[in-house]
């Protein structure tokens, strides 16, 4: 979420720094009018407001050396404390304009300019996670101003960092659902909140993203950010169906766009395969094929699945083929043809493919590691043939 709508904060955060105190005025910025009592307090306002003058016409440095010693006399001040956050952030001093900011809104906790301040200086310092709690404070005090899609994705955020998932996921919906961000805004708050879990957590609440991409969906029919994404979590649930039917919906989406038409009909025949469909895993493929033959992940997960089978194997050789003359250093292309040819009893013709697939990733592989193998054992290479298949053992431990 750090980089989400980065842009947007910062215009958010200039803005607010850029406001006088004629558009927002701080509590103590208001002169009192000759005759009251108080004189120190009427002494202290007028300074201020002698301050505000000068950071409005933009002299900072005539304004702080005022607010400076106010700051001394007088340190407990809200507005002092405000307007003096302003000079040090227009001298780029960040960290003294947070401190600045963070003392003026705790001095005046009912002054919601303050606060608002604050969390968009914090967004443009990295510190989204403080940005969301105060916007989710804000929120609760006037949900018509500060519960919007800007605010709800920072408030993730915090959640986020909390590990409050309940809170995460609640505010998830409420943000895909809601009618005041365009899609592109609700997918790039969505990447920014749900990505970089680690992988046990990130299974532990993949039924919540699901359910969430369901709302995505209703909110964003025609997405087709929302149809992949839903893709994409069904497919991490094994749910095959539904990444069939996200997939049909991709393709109706983008009709026009062949590659995107073929990698969707690809991903159809391997969901088909997954679910034990090899017919219409194999019908799919053709579909692809004839609208782009040379399509290589199709090429070889077809004649892979073939071989796997053990029929057609000359067909599966073929297309095989294509995919090494077009990717001569893929460890699974190789790994693949050099399988059909042992299958087709040429072991010896495979052995090269499969010295070549270890210089390139073949090794990070047990099935790759385990097919050099039973290659070099046809092969009378004992010896060797033991050393690859204790290394595809070890990778399955």
């Amino acid at each position: 979420m750090r980089k989400l709508l980065l842009s947007l904060c910062l215009a958010a955060l200039l803005s607010s720094l850029s406001a006088t105190a004629q558009n927002r005025p701080a509590r103590g910025a208001e002169a009192i009018p000759d005759g009251e009592s108080h004189p120190e307090t009427i002494s202290l306002e007028n300074a201020v407001l002698d301050a505000v003058c000068l950071i409005e016409s933009g002299d900072y440095a005539s304004a702080r050396t005022i607010l400076d010693s106010l700051d001394r006399s007088c340190p407990q001040d809200p507005a002092t404390q405000y307007y003096l956050g302003l000079c040090t952030y227009m001298a780029r001093d960040i960290p003294a304009t947070v401190g600045h900011f963070e003392k003026a809104a705790a001095l005046d906790s009912t002054n919601t300019w303050y606060r608002e301040t604050l969390a968009n200086l914090y967004i443009n310092s990295g510190e989204a996670a403080k940005a969301g709690e105060l916007f989710t404070k804000l929120s609760i005090e006037n949900p018509a101003r500060f519960r919007n899609a800007y605010t709800l994705a920072l408030m993730a955020d915090a959640y986020r960092m909390r590990r409050d998932y309940d809170s995460l996921f609640s505010t998830l919906h409420e943000l895909v659902r809601g009618d005041d961000a365009d899609d592109e805004m609700k997918y790039r708050a969505l990447m920014g909140a749900l990505g970089g879990f680690d992988t046990r957590t990130f299974n532990s609440i993949l039924p919540r993203i699901d359910s969430l991409m369901v709302s995505y969906i209703e909110a964003e029919p025609g997405s087709v950010h929302a149809h992949e994404l839903h893709m994409e979590s069904a497919a991490g649930l094994d749910d095959h169906a539904t990444v069939i039917q996200e997939c049909r919906e991709l393709i109706a989406l983008q009709q026009q766009d062949s590659s995107k038409v073929v990698s969707y009909l690809s991903i159809i025949g391997d969901s088909y395969h997954q679910s034990g469909d090899n017919r219409n895993a194999y019908k799919t493929y053709e579909q692809a094929l004839k609208i782009q033959p040379d399509y290589c992940p199709v090429l070889n997960n077809y004649a892979y699945f073939l071989s796997l089978e053990k029929r057609r194997l000359c067909k599966a050789e073929r297309m095989s083929r294509i995919t090494i003359e077009k990717e001569p250093d893929n460890a699974t292309y190789l790994d693949t043809y050099g399988w059909i040819l042992y299958l087709r009893r040429k072991a010896a013709k495979a052995k090269p493919y499969f010295k070549h697939a270890m210089l390139y990733g073949g090794k990070d592989s047990a099935v790759v590691l385990m097919h050099y193998a039973i290659v070099l054992k046809a092969l009378g290479e004992d010896e060797l043939s033991t050393y690859y298949k204790n290394l595809a053992e070890s990778k399955n431990k």
